[in-house]
């Protein structure tokens, strides 16, 4: 808790939350992801996250995106072997290519995003789900609307709701319309 209270304070447009995602939220969303065998996780923040998707998805090959180099370091000291890029998610994202569908899980907070930012990342997201078919964005949000405006060709849906974090945390799901 203290390591995103010190990157809060920092940098508030890049760190979403005072405290990590529980692990109730962390485990709605790896629900939502699916059986995949490929993901990519944006946003890994402390690693609650990451942590549920090593345990539930053990054989799916997993790129962490943290943004933050301490809490990319600290990601990489507490899950040896994971494969941690200290980058932004735009950039990562479209360099990725998997050849079945992949779920992208993204802790990144788009609503305190700045605005040039969000939508390179937002393009990015939607690149990516048109060039791996049947992928998927899995997002929370601490609001009971969905966490930005797709464009056409995508379609959110909320998947869960999760009362025990702090604060309750929606999570939603976006894909390519069929």
């Amino acid at each position: 808790m203290t390591a995103l209270l010190l990157h809060l304070l920092k940098t508030p447009g890049l760190t979403g939350a005072f405290t990590p995602s529980s692990r109730y939220l962390a485990s709605a969303m790896v629900r939502a992801a699916g059986e995949v065998n490929h993901v990519v996780e944006l946003g890994a923040g402390t690693g609650p996250v990451t942590k549920a998707l090593r345990s539930r998805l053990p054989n799916a090959s997993l790129v962490v995106v943290e943004i933050q180099p301490r809490l990319a370091q600290r990601l990489r000291t507490d899950f040896g072997g994971l494969d941690v890029r200290q980058n932004s998610a735009h950039e990562v994202l479209d360099d990725l290519v998997f050849p079945a569908p992949a779920a992208v899980v993204s802790s990144l907070p788009f609503r305190s995003l700045p605005q040039a930012l969000r939508e390179l990342t937002v393009a990015s997201i939607e690149r990516f789900l048109h060039r791996v078919p049947g992928s998927r964005l899995v997002q929370f949000t601490y609001l009971p609307r969905a966490p930005f405006e797709a464009s056409p060709d995508f379609q959110w849906h909320r998947a869960d709701w999760v009362w025990r974090n702090a604060p309750p945390a929606g999570v939603w799901v976006l894909q390519r319309r069929s």
